[in-house]
């Protein structure tokens, strides 16, 4: 991974220092192992261990080794060969083969990773329940289909990410508990070399158990869903991402990521903020889909045993947890400062003239108008004819709908003119409209004028009783009423 995305400790973890150093504790551990089982004297075991810790595995050596034998597995071999007696050298990687010393160390190293991963995640699930609580009580249009839905908190809405997150690493504790196996079986994995109580023992010091079957590679179709999972992970900080970004764009933006106070938006217009961090976050997305399709490509092998996976097993497993882990540091920072604007949240809710309780307003009048006459088709049209009325354009907006600019002159006249225009439109909503029965025909709309006349009919002596118009105005329309549903998912999923 270039510098720019690459994870300190996730390097540390697939350098060359750390492999080597856990294939050197594989080895060892199959030596104790045979100690442990009386197949190798004690002090055979002890003095192979004391003379290996007392002399650090030299990087540069390996390496120009490497470039002589072509293998990177018997370079390791001769590194650590030229520091033991010649009668202690026969007990060394005895009756091993290459991937039984790789197998065990690659399977400590997803392991590393992973809880390194599992920290950071923890520490931005625990920033979005501070924002949950945080904003319990600011509400916010909800969207379905890009459009105004009903009306949330955005404390609803960090529950939700918060709860995206859960789902995958949940995934994820499932993915890590089918994956505690290894194998130290053999060239092909029938034990021509060790014995399986000596795999068993090693193993176990190596805090595995044996997996019965393998190759001479352990099956790829164990790792597959550790890496599928991990690409679950980035995709649902892409997603997190995609609802911030959409939220900030350019108007009245509801929230914004944090944006220094020396950082330049654009090269060309200096008014802008963009969104770099969550977009940045989709292109490694973009980086961990196609890490997961070479990992799961890396099932077919042919029989027992080729080499193809391993080329992409050195690129793909450390790139994709340097993904992993940039995208997770980089969505903490954007929620640690997220510039979040409940003015604009509110402004966007009243700018939506009552729609917001549109789903609210067609249950009412269904139920509250049945005995007037009003069936369940008549309370859909009802509120969907007073949505079409509030948003009606008047004379000057049809006239520049139907006939547009021919020149650029009048595009300037007709803007500045629209500039200056200082006419007073009295607000009006939905709540206003079918309450007082003045909805009106909308060539949008089938509805002709007797329908619209009876509509307005029926809801007259509707809103003639006292008790519909008072629950009309202090619950259809209230925040605290339609959101009173959002005190389980608090419960529920913190507790509280």
């Amino acid at each position: 991974m270039i510098t720019r995305y690459a994870d300190q400790e996730i390097s540390k973890i697939w350098s060359d220092e750390s492999k080597l150093d856990l294939w050197q504790r594989t080895e060892l551990a199959v030596i104790q192992a045979k100690s442990n089982l009386g197949k190798v004297d004690k002090a055979i075991s002890e003095n192979i261990h004391t003379c290996l810790k007392n002399n650090p595995i030299d990087i540069e050596w390996w390496l120009k080794r490497e470039e002589d034998v072509k293998h990177d597995l018997n370079a390791f071999l001769d590194e650590r060969l030229r520091f033991l007696p010649p009668n202690l050298q026969a007990y060394f990687h005895e009756g091993m083969a290459s991937y039984d010393t790789e197998e065990p160390a690659f399977l400590q190293m997803i392991f590393h990773s992973l809880f390194e991963a599992e920290h950071w995640v923890d520490a931005l699930k625990e920033t979005l329940t501070t924002m949950a609580c945080r904003y319990r009580y600011t509400i916010m249009n909800g969207r379905t289909h890009g459009q105004e839905a009903q009306l949330q908190s955005f404390g609803k809405r960090c529950l939700t990410w918060l709860q995206s997150i859960n789902v995958t690493m949940e995934h994820l504790r499932r993915a890590q508990n089918q994956l505690r196996q290894s194998k130290l079986s053999g060239a092909i994995g029938n034990y021509g070399g060790l014995d399986f109580e000596v795999e068993r023992e090693a193993l176990r010091i190596l805090g595995f158990e044996p997996f019965y079957g393998a190759t001479q590679i352990m099956p790829r179709e164990l790792y597959a869903p550790i890496a599928q999972t991990l690409c679950q992970l980035v995709l649902t900080l892409s997603k997190i991402a995609l609802d911030i970004r959409l939220g900030a764009r350019s108007g009245r933006p509801i929230y914004q990521e944090p944006f220094g106070k020396k950082q330049k938006g654009s090269s060309a217009m200096p008014h802008k903020k963009n969104t770099i961090s969550c977009e940045k976050i989709e292109g490694m997305a973009r980086m961990a889909k196609g890490f997961l399709q070479m990992i799961t490509e890396n099932i077919v092998t042919w029989e027992e045993r080729a080499i193809e996976q391993s080329s992409v097993e050195r690129v793909a497993w450390p790139d994709l947890f340097h993904v992993v882990m940039h995208s997770i540091r980089t969505m903490k920072k954007v929620l640690d400062g997220l510039q979040v604007y409940p003015d604009n949240m509110m402004q966007e809710i009243i700018d939506s003239r009552g729609c917001y309780a549109a789903g609210e307003a067609k249950e009412f009048l269904r139920h509250h108008g049945a005995s007037f006459g009003i069936t369940t088709e008549d309370a859909y049209r009802i509120v969907q004819l007073a949505a079409f009325n509030v948003f009606e354009p008047g004379e000057w907006e049809k006239a520049l709908r139907n006939e547009p600019y021919k020149s650029f002159r009048e595009a300037d006249n007709g803007f500045f003119c629209y500039g200056r225009r200082n006419e007073k439109t009295e607000f009006v909503s939905i709540q206003d409209i079918i309450r007082g029965g003045t909805l009106s025909v909308s060539s949008q709309l089938e509805a002709d004028q007797a329908c619209v006349n009876r509509w307005n009919d029926l809801l007259k002596q509707m809103f003639k009783s006292h008790s519909v118009i008072v629950w009309w105005d202090s619950k259809v329309f209230s925040p605290s009423h339609l959101l009173r549903g959002e005190a389980v998912l608090y419960k529920e999923i913190l507790g509280k």
